[in-house]
C-alpha cells in the first residue's frame, strides 16, 4: 500500500476548490478538516502533513483512523438495513426522506474510504521511515 495521489482520486468535472484554501468544497467535511489541519495547498501526496510525525504516533493514527473507519461502515449498512426495512412495511417512507437517507449512506462511504486512507498512509510512513523524512524535509 503506498499514500495515494490526487491524480488516483475521481476527478469532479470542475472542480470547486477556495483560493484561499484549496480545499474541495465537494469533499466531506472529514476530508476538508483533515486538508486543513496539514496545512498542505495543494498535496500532491495525501496526508503529507502527517509525515512530521513520531513512529508511536503514526501508529496511534492508524489504529484510531482503522477503528473510525470500521464504524463509518457499520453505520452505512445500519442505514440500509434501515431503509430495507421501512421499505418492507405497509407504509413506505417518502421518496425525499430515502433520498435524504441515501445521500447520507454516500457520505459515510465517502467517510469510511477517507478515514481508511489516512489509516494506510499513517502506517505506510510508519513502515518507511526513509520516505517520511523524505517527504517531511520537502514540507
Amino acid at each position: 500500500m503506498h499514500p495515494y495521489s490526487r491524480s488516483e482520486i475521481p476527478h469532479h468535472e470542475s472542480e470547486a476548490k477556495a483560493p484561499e484554501t484549496g480545499v474541495d468544497s465537494r469533499d466531506t467535511p472529514l476530508a476538508q478538516l483533515l486538508h486543513l489541519l496539514q496545512g498542505a495547498h495543494e498535496p500532491v501526496l495525501a496526508d503529507v502533513g502527517i509525515t512530521r510525525f513520531a513512529p508511536a504516533r503514526l501508529d496511534a493514527l492508524h489504529g484510531s483512523a482503522s477503528r473510525e473507519a470500521e464504524a463509518c461502515l457499520d453505520r452505512a449498512q445500519l442505514m440500509i438495513r434501515l431503509m430495507e426495512g421501512a421499505l418492507e412495511g405497509e407504509h413506505p417512507p417518502e421518496p425525499t426522506l430515502l433520498l435524504g437517507v441515501a445521500q447520507q449512506v454516500g457520505r459515510t462511504l465517502a467517510d469510511h474510504r477517507r478515514w481508511r486512507d489516512l489509516a494506510d498512509n499513517a502506517a505506510y510512513y510508519r513502515d518507511h521511515p526513509g520516505v517520511k523524512a523524505r517527504i517531511s524535509a520537502q514540507l
